[in-house]
């Protein structure tokens, strides 16, 4: 539990204190942004969003038992008057960091941090008590609540920092602090909101700005902007990373063999996943788990055990279908792994796809060339629903439907037993409703 005193939260916020009848110090349990959550003792900081304004929670704060809460107006509940909660919060977070000298893991990239993240998690936690990143928060209030997570019993962390605009990783990682820096790709996503690849390596790469003295930095290195950071340790396919595979098999999509070639050792492994892209993702956990002192065997183990998070490229199986759930998000370069990892199926191979968002003025081109890559891989069937969709089912030849509805009226007839089935898109799309409709079929 984080506690702290009320001195120790002016001292973080550069708050005022505006509650008599507490001393500086009186402890405070714990913070957070949610009174859903709230526990009798703890600090609520309220959060402006784009629907709704946390101060309005003040009096539901108190009633749960709130101790003291932090405002940017003037309210009766006692509190510390600060000019930005959510800079305030991270502050606080950045504090509770600073007590612990742990290795910290940091990951970013354009796709793959979650999975990356619960890969990295999964092998660290064979031998380390393992503080991680729930979920994908990742953002500017999810990551200070991540870190206001840790204690005393935590040896290691690991986190996912995540950003659509400049700056945000700037913020998260000055809370982070990483002790391992590493980065999975730069793709397209959210390229609306940086304009270029090279923004979003920008973008990315503010996380080195606060990296602690002598910090290890992992990057991809079969990325052709990532394997421009100096002094990086790169691990992928290419013949120069550090950290490669070669011999790589994948027999099925939940099968691969590769040699791990690594610092001087050679290891077989056998993962209960396919795609380049896992495969790199497994080296990234190599990796870390050398860096960190584990045996061979160990970071293996951790490899052998690891399985994709739902609506995230995970295999689902029906009594009728094998399903590739990747409703969670999509973007050009997810959505290309995806249909690779989709062609190695050995079935009849479907691929049901809904629009890609975020991705700027260019996004009909970015959604052609989807349906163009099905085509090219030999896709039997390419199913589209949502209005840039429209591009992808034109150049892959596929079929469009007006809406989710149509287009789950048609499967009965579409669908074949045996069939593999890839479903993919931006989560504002809500795909799941069609994967839903296929497992009840």
């Amino acid at each position: 539990m984080a506690e702290f005193t009320v001195k120790e939260l002016l001292e973080a916020t550069g708050g005022t204190l505006c509650a008599p009848a507490l001393s500086l110090d009186t402890v405070v349990t714990g913070a957070t942004i949610d009174t859903r959550t709230l526990q009798k003792g703890e600090l609520y900081v309220p959060v402006r969003g784009e629907v709704f304004d946390g101060h309005r929670f003040i009096p539901q704060a108190m009633e749960k038992g709130a101790s003291l809460v932090l405002s940017e107006i003037d309210t009766d509940a006692p509190h510390i008057r600060v000019d930005n909660c959510v800079r305030a919060y991270q502050n606080i977070a950045k504090m509770h960091r600073e007590r612990f000298d742990i290795p910290v893991v940091c990951i970013t990239g354009s796709v793959g941090k979650t999975t990356t993240k619960d890969l990295v998690k999964t092998v660290v936690s064979q031998r380390f008590m393992t503080h991680a990143t729930v979920g994908n928060l990742n953002n500017q209030t999810g990551v200070p609540t991540t870190v206001l997570q840790l204690n005393a019993s935590h040896e290691v962390s690991v986190m996912e920092l995540g950003t659509n605009h400049f700056g945000e990783i700037d913020a998260i990682a000055r809370v982070t602090q990483p002790t391992i820096c590493l980065f999975t790709n730069i793709g397209e996503a959210h390229i609306e909101f940086f304009g270029s690849r090279e923004g979003i390596f920008r973008g990315k790469t503010e996380m080195l700005h606060h990296a602690r003295p002598g910090a290890a930095i992992l990057v991809n290195g079969d990325d052709d902007l990532l394997r421009t950071v100096p002094n990086a340790i790169r691990y992928g396919l290419s013949a120069d990373c550090d950290v490669r595979a070669t011999d790589i098999v994948s027999d099925s999509i939940e099968h691969t063999t590769f040699t791990a070639e690594f610092f001087g050792h050679t290891m077989p492994v056998e993962l209960s996943f396919s795609g380049d892209y896992m495969v790199r993702n497994a080296l990234a956990g190599i990796a870390v788990g050398h860096l960190l002192g584990m045996e061979d065997e160990t970071i293996l183990k951790g490899l052998q055990s690891f399985r994709p998070t739902a609506g995230r490229a995970d295999i689902l199986h029906t009594d009728r279908f094998t399903l590739i759930d990747g409703t969670y998000n999509a973007n050009p370069t997810s959505m290309e792994a995806a249909l690779r990892l989709l062609r190695d199926a050995k079935t009849r191979r479907v691929c049901i796809f809904s629009d890609m968002l975020e991705l700027g003025p260019d996004a009909a081109v970015y959604h052609a060339r989807i349906g163009a890559l099905a085509k090219e891989l030999g896709i039997e069937r390419f199913l589209c629903t949502g209005p840039l969709s429209l591009h992808a089912a034109d150049a892959a030849g596929g079929d469009w439907f007006e809406d989710k509805a149509a287009l789950i009226k048609a499967l009965p007839e579409t669908l074949q037993d045996g069939d593999t089935i890839l479903l993919k898109a931006s989560q504002g799309m809500h795909l799941k409703e069609v994967l839903d409709a296929i497992k009840a079929m």
